[in-house]
C-alpha cells in the first residue's frame, strides 16, 4: 500500500527530541525493567522520555498515511480521524515457536521472553493510558496471527481499503 511502517524509527525521533539516549527509550516497555515496571515508568527521566516518544508519534501521523507499530499509539493517536486501531495476538504455543525460530532460543528460554515481555508492555500501556494491554474493545481489528503473515496482511489491507483511508 507504500506506507511507511514505524518501529524502531520512533526511537530515533523521540532521543533527538528528549536529549535521552536511544538505548534509554528504547528500553522503556522492554522486558529487562519488567521486575520493577510501575516505579521505573514513574521516574522522572522515563516520563521525559514518553513524552518525547508522544510528541515523536503525533509528529508521525500529522505527517501523513502511516503504520505505527507499539509504543501505545493507539492510545496517543486516540483524538485522531481516520486511523485504524489493530491489535495482534498468537496463542503461546504459536508465539514460542516463532520466537523459538527468530532468536534460536529453546521453548522454555522462549517462554520466559515472551512472558516477560507480556508484563512490561502490559505495565508499559497501563502508565500510559490507563486501560489493559490487549482489550479487544479497544480496537477496530484484532487478528490472531497464527493465520499465517499472508492471510493477516491480506485482512488488515482489505479491513482499511473498505474504509477508504487510502
Amino acid at each position: 500500500m507504500n506506507i511507511p511502517c514505524y518501529y524502531k524509527e520512533m526511537v530515533a525521533v523521540a532521543a533527538k527530541e528528549s536529549g535521552l539516549a536511544q538505548e534509554f527509550i528504547s528500553g522503556i516497555n522492554s522486558d529487562e525493567n519488567a521486575v520493577m515496571q510501575e516505579l521505573y515508568l514513574t521516574a522522572n527521566p522515563v516520563q521525559r522520555a514518553i513524552a518525547a516518544q508522544d510528541k515523536a508519534i503525533r509528529q508521525i501521523a500529522d505527517a501523513g498515511a502511516c503504520v505505527i507499530i507499539g509504543r501505545s499509539a493507539d492510545y496517543v493517536l486516540r483524538e485522531y480521524q481516520n486511523i485504524v486501531r489493530i491489535f495482534i495476538y498468537a496463542s503461546k504455543e504459536y508465539r514460542t515457536k516463532k520466537v523459538s525460530e527468530m532468536y534460536g532460543d529453546s521453548p522454555e528460554a522462549a517462554q520466559k521472553s515472551i512472558a516477560r515481555s507480556d508484563v512490561a508492555r502490559a505495565a508499559y500501556y497501563k502508565n500510559i493510558s490507563g486501560h489493559v494491554w490487549g482489550d479487544p474493545h479497544r480496537y477496530e481489528l484484532c487478528i490472531n496471527a497464527s493465520m499465517g503473515e499472508d492471510a493477516a496482511a491480506n485482512l488488515i489491507c482489505g479491513h482499511i481499503k473498505r474504509m477508504e483511508l487510502v
